[in-house]
């Protein structure tokens, strides 16, 4: 693709600019601010909608002292060729957009829109967003064809590395452990578990096996220990075996016996002591409950008084405030129709007042006296629409203030005022009946201060102290057992530790052996693991070799460094981007003069557009720097910076 033309109207400050280029490479000259930056947004707006800065919430509006200029259509117009010869026209208009709400005059900026078109035909974002990458590729391959520090500066290195890796090809393993005698053994290292043919990747057995080393150093450091650990554990002053089973087995016999004993002595019963007692509860709590039932229908029939008692009272005190609220609106209607009777008899006065004008009998246009029957017939119309007034205003005054309406609207007001009256009175009287059926409610004392209540309660009382005498006995004989029960238990518990202690000891000279053969079989693990991890790291190093060649061998003055060496000997992967430096050094993109950094741009474009099949316009901000472009088969367009040039120069490579 090669840019014919460029068009511009309202663009970033840009009012109206064409660029004729018709596919050949050019350099366009002009001051700091003079719309270089400008030329290079259009062009990346147009492809992937964004601007060459790659900022977010970005508009190509134009700017004015006080901010955005409104109500202006800001547009760029390209015509590109494409690879194949045809030509296409690409254009974005983005203009505001400015709404009327409901009920206001003035419409209100709501936003912003953008069209689109293609070779003059109006289409929606996403055909054209289509249409453009079929010409162009995707939005991530047009940034890499257009601008040269994309690549090696922008992208991530990861993206960087796939991307190198798609163009040259990868190194398979057995290509690297084929042109390496001393990789003959790896295979056998990489073989998954359970499988004679199934190999891990090496990135993959590297993991596992720096992970297997880690575990396995940890478990040889800590046998050791654990080695010690249980050598103190092993009692020397133990008793035989033998012995502690015959004190047990007649220490257990001593414990069954104090057990019995304790059996007899619980074999003591209170239980008819203690059906009485409930028994006195139960009658208690009844007789409760009958007394309590007694007074409860007592205080409903009270109760069901005083709610009637109530409910009187609200009713006399509703009606007494609404009868007050309808004497409060009709008055307030009434004041309003006086003062609506005054409006109207006034506005009749005035139509009656009014009289005949005689300069009406004069001709406004030449000022003569008109002929008098057209005096006749004016004055006659006069008093008819005069007439016809006062009988509009004297219906107007019957129908909405009369002296009947008024009346009895006066009358209404004085039998609301005697209801709310009355009602009030009756509330009164209803309030003072209430009053004295409160004072009336009779006095009642609990259930516990009866004399039934009482005569219960010293039965339960008298039960309870035969149970607390009887239980007082058996405690007493219990804590004797228990105490020697006790004892018994401790000692079969003593002699029953000593036998665990015994038991241990054995097993702790049983796991020390054990340990010691697990020692001896980890470290032989450990060291044939090491020996994976040493094939890994020479096998890694020779495929770091054999990569780098193979994807250096793509460019001619750019190398890239794929791989970077630990503080550890181990190797981690980077992508970084090297160009020639002073003499025969190859130093880093970042560190790099600005014309070994553009110029290394256009040779990694130069490959991209070849494995990709794509040529896109290559524009190269402050180009002024770099005396000489590396020469590339795609469109190149310098932006320069010019302080003698006003405004933007173009010159064409021919």
């Amino acid at each position: 693709m090669e840019l014919l033309t460029l068009s511009l109207e309202n663009f970033q400050g840009l009012k109206h600019e064409e660029i004729q280029l018709d596919g050949h490479s050019a350099s366009i000259y002009g001051r700091n601010a003079s719309g270089k930056t400008t030329i290079f947004n259009a062009i990346t707006w147009l492809l992937f909608g964004k601007p060459s800065t790659w900022a977010k919430n970005w508009d190509p509006k134009t700017k004015g002292p006080n901010g955005d200029l409104h109500n202006l259509e800001h547009s760029a117009t390209g015509t590109f060729r494409l690879d194949d010869g045809q030509t296409v026209i690409l254009k974005k208009t983005f203009h505001e957009v400015w709404k009327r709400k409901r009920g206001s005059a003035a419409e209100e900026y709501s936003g912003n829109t953008i069209d689109y078109q293609i070779n003059g035909v109006p289409c929606k974002e996403k055909e054209y967003t289509a249409a453009v990458q079929e010409y162009c590729g995707g939005e991530e391959t047009m940034k890499l064809l257009t601008m040269p520090d994309y690549f090696p500066s922008v992208m991530d290195w990861q993206k960087r590395r796939e991307i190198l890796l798609d163009i040259c090809g990868d190194v398979s393993d057995a290509d690297v452990i084929d042109s390496t005698p001393e990789l003959k053994e790896l295979p056998e290292f990489l073989k998954m578990p359970g499988s004679a043919t199934k190999l891990y990747k090496v990135d993959e057995y590297r993991k596992i096996a720096a992970a297997k080393k880690t575990d396995l150093n940890k478990k040889i450091e800590a046998i050791p220990n654990r080695i010690d650990e249980a050598t103190r554990a092993i009692d020397k002053d133990l008793p035989a075996a033998e012995d502690l089973a015959d004190k047990l087995a007649a220490a257990e016999a001593e414990e069954a016996k104090i057990a019995e004993e304790k059996r007899a002595i619980l074999a003591g019963d209170t239980s008819e002591l203690r059906s009485s007692l409930a028994n006195a509860k139960a009658d208690y709590a009844a007789a409760k409950a009958a007394y309590i039932e007694e007074g409860s229908e007592a205080r409903a029939e009270y109760r069901k008084a005083q709610e009637k008692a109530e409910n009187e009272l609200l009713e006399a005190k509703t009606e007494a405030a609404n009868a007050t609220a309808d004497a409060r609106r009709k008055k307030a209607d009434l004041e309003h129709m006086k003062a609506r009777r005054a409006e109207i008899l006034d506005e009749y006065k005035e139509a009656a007042a009014e009289t005949w004008d005689e300069h009406r009998e004069i001709c406004p246009t030449c000022g003569q006296a008109l002929p008098e029957e057209k005096v006749e017939e004016l004055r006659a119309d006069f008093l008819q629409r005069r007439s016809a007034k006062l009988e509009a205003i004297n219906a107007k005054g019957k129908k909405e203030a009369s002296k009947e309406a008024v009346a009895q609207l006066e009358q209404d007001i004085a039998v609301l005022e005697e209801k709310a009256a009355a009602a009030e009175a009756r509330a009164d009287e209803i309030y003072s009946a209430r009053k004295e059926a409160i004072r009336a409610e009779p006095p009642r004392p609990d259930f516990s201060e009866t004399e039934r209540g009482q005569a219960i309660a010293k039965t339960i009382q008298t039960i309870s102290g035969q149970i607390e005498a009887a239980e007082q006995k058996q405690s007493a004989a219990l804590r004797e057992v228990n105490e020697r029960q006790q004892a018994a238990m401790n000692n079969c518990r003593q002699i029953r530790y000593m036998q665990s202690q015994t038991a241990a000891a054995e097993r702790q000279r049983q796991r020390i052996a054990e340990l010691e053969a697990e020692e001896k079989s980890l470290a032989a693990e450990y060291e044939k693991t090491e020996q994976g991890v040493y094939l890994c790291e020479v096998f890694v190093k020779t495929k770091v070799a054999l990569l780098t060649e193979r994807i250096n061998s793509k460019f001619k003055s750019v190398s890239f460094q794929l791989f970077r060496e630990q503080t550890n000997g181990g190797l981690a992967d980077c992508c970084e981007v090297l160009v020639p430096g002073e003499g025969d050094a190859m130093v880093p993109y970042s560190t790099a003069n600005k014309a070994a950094v553009v110029n290394a741009g256009l040779e990694i474009i130069a490959t991209l557009s070849h494995h990709y099949g794509v040529r896109l316009p290559i524009v190269v901000d402050n180009a002024e720097s770099v005396t000489k472009l590396l020469p590339v088969d795609s469109q190149v367009i310098r932006l320069v910076v010019s302080a003698e040039d006003e405004g933007l120069r173009v010159e064409v490579d021919k």
